[in-house]
């Protein structure tokens, strides 16, 4: 008989300890791929987020600047602001390409908060040349005008040339284009003329952040200098927001990664104590196979190929298990963390679930040495004395 399908036979008739022993290494897999899937797509999405920007850096109040460019990143709101003469002084510093004023806000319709960006829009536009309208985009001396993300506008079920109520005394503003889907956190704002915004939130000559481009982007760190010599100002490049976030997540990552190698090890000492286990019940098994004419590596085959075929099929189960599991492990990961990135925080491919699964096989050659081992050193004789004892 073949010695594969010899060694599925066994694994059936002892389905419970089978299914058990699987479970555990799919659990085990499953969490070290939710893991290397949630790395590669929580760094994928950050970085699209920072590039979307398409700014070099960002001036804000002096107070916790990394806090404040997340918020300003995701549309939070910060508490200080900065003002024109700011804006003057930033504009007038030696290397400084473009600074262009934001004005962030956030107010409630029918109880769900909304984000509204004030800004200048030639200068916007001209910083994310890749925006698409549907519609057209506001001038900057125009009123009553806005343009809203897609994602927003799907949401709100909203129409270019339609009417919305907004700010304190729902003033009457005409949609007059839909911002095409970026893939961003701007997918669900509303985008004003920076004027108007100041006006209806009565937030005359303040503005929430200085958006910057650098003449060259090699001397950005030299630029950032200049401007923080700015009273009561900070400044925040991308490059250190990035290097600050993927720190946090690479520390987190360590400690995950520490937890994944102990359940790791509780799995190898799992199989090699069930696999003993096995060996020891079928000390009777082995004697006779040896007796008919089975060698002694014949047996190490047998014992290795079964524990194989469960190691296997629990790794393929372990990553299936995960991606099946994606989108529950991305709801707890965007609740639980603030500001998460706006796309997919989870990228799976097949090379990492190739790994996964080659991990959980080498896993399973490693813990079934010795118990082939010892199986095989068996003589019938002495299994045959053992059973009968």
């Amino acid at each position: 008989m073949n010695l594969f399908i010899f060694a599925l036979r066994n694994l059936q008739r002892r389905r419970i300890r089978t299914i058990l022993t699987m479970a555990g290494i799919a659990l085990a897999v499953a969490v070290l791929f939710s893991l290397l899937a949630f790395q590669a797509g929580y760094e994928q999405e950050l970085m699209k987020d920072v590039d979307s920007l398409g700014i070099h850096m960002l001036a804000v109040p002096k107070g916790c600047p990394y806090e404040a460019a997340s918020l300003i990143m995701h549309g939070g709101v910060i508490p200080k602001y900065l003002n024109e003469s700011d804006l003057s002084l930033v504009k007038n510093t030696q290397g400084v390409s473009l600074a262009t004023p934001i004005l962030l806000h956030q107010f409630m319709v029918n109880g769900s908060p909304h984000i509204l960006y004030g800004i200048v829009g030639s200068e916007m536009r001209s910083i994310r040349p890749y925006w698409r309208i549907e519609g057209r985009f506001f001038e900057d001396s125009e009123q009553k005008v806005m343009v809203v993300g897609k994602g927003l506008a799907e949401k709100e079920e909203l129409k270019v040339g339609q009417m919305l109520p907004f700010g304190p005394k729902k003033e009457p503003f005409e949609i007059i284009g839909i911002l095409d889907t970026s893939g961003g956190q701007e997918d669900e704002f509303h985008f004003v003329p920076l004027n108007e915004a100041q006006r209806v939130f009565q937030k005359e000559g303040q503005i929430t952040t200085i958006a910057v481009l650098a003449d060259d982007i090699g001397s950005s760190g030299m630029v950032a200098d200049r401007i923080e010599e700015i009273p009561d100002m900070q400044v925040v490049t991308m490059t250190q927001i990035t290097g600050t976030i993927l720190n946090i997540v690479g520390s987190a990552r360590t400690l995950l990664l520490s937890m994944i190698v102990v359940t790791l090890v509780i799995t190898a000492f799992g199989i090699t104590n069930t696999l003993l286990m096995s060996v020891h019940e079928r000390t009777k098994e082995f004697g006779m196979l040896k007796a008919i004419g089975a060698r002694s590596h014949d047996i190490i085959r047998l014992v290795i190929l079964e524990t194989l075929v469960v190691t296997f099929l629990g790794g393929v189960a372990g990553v299936l298990l995960a991606l099946l599991g994606g989108g529950i492990i991305e709801s707890f990961i965007r609740e639980n963390v603030p500001y998460a990135p706006s796309g997919s925080l989870i990228a799976a491919d097949p090379v990492m679930a190739l790994l996964c699964i080659g991990l959980s096989v080498i896993l399973g050659l490693v813990c079934s040495m010795y118990p082939a081992i010892r199986s095989a050193r068996q003589s019938p004789m002495e299994a045959m004395r053992s059973e009968i004892s």
